[in-house]
């Protein structure tokens, strides 16, 4: 059975944020080795790629993970997932937290995500870009701060076929 892994991760000064990572990068790593387990085909190769970016806003540390599975199926999987770390609390931040502070930011985010993504020459299903931007926590959990505004990430499937890809827009602050 032939299995390639490559990751490509950040180490900070932040225990927590290590950690946090740490445990991501461990779990889908775990999960990549069960499926290669049991090749669907021989002499093939079973891949596995993680890569990153970093981004940093006032007191918060911000990582993007993109994950790669290749496992025989008719095209590779990819994830998107990410951290956000303040600084100054010493805490991951998820969109429970920042919904919890303003309660009317899915709201906002939904509205203003519809505005920019129907733009977008790229989406061709306004059902699907209307589901997949609903105000519902599950949405917008992958997001990051970046100088610009909040990024927020859309996986494939979520608010357009596989074929048109993984969307990223970036919200103003001053219209949250």
């Amino acid at each position: 059975m032939n299995n390639g892994i490559q990751v490509i991760y950040p180490r900070t000064k932040y225990l927590t944020l290590n950690q946090t990572m740490q445990e991501f990068l461990e779990k889908t790593i775990h999960e990549f080795m069960n499926y290669a387990k049991e090749p669907i085909q021989e002499n093939f190769t079973y891949t596995l790629d993680i890569s990153h970016d970093e981004y940093s806003y006032q007191d918060y540390l911000s990582v993007v993970f993109y994950v790669s599975f290749y496992t025989a199926g008719a095209h590779p999987e990819h994830r998107i997932s990410s951290f956000v770390y303040d600084i100054s609390c010493d805490k991951i931040i998820t969109i429970h937290d920042l919904v919890r502070e303003k309660e009317h930011l899915l709201s906002i985010l939904s509205t203003e995500s519809r505005k920019i993504l129907s733009k977008n020459p790229n989406i061709h299903d306004q059902e699907l870009l209307f589901e997949g931007t609903s105000p519902e926590k599950s949405n917008f959990q992958t997001f990051v701060f970046t100088s610009r505004g909040i990024m927020i990430y859309f996986p494939e499937y979520q608010i357009a076929p596989y074929s048109s890809g993984a969307f990223k827009i970036v919200i103003p602050y001053d219209q949250l």
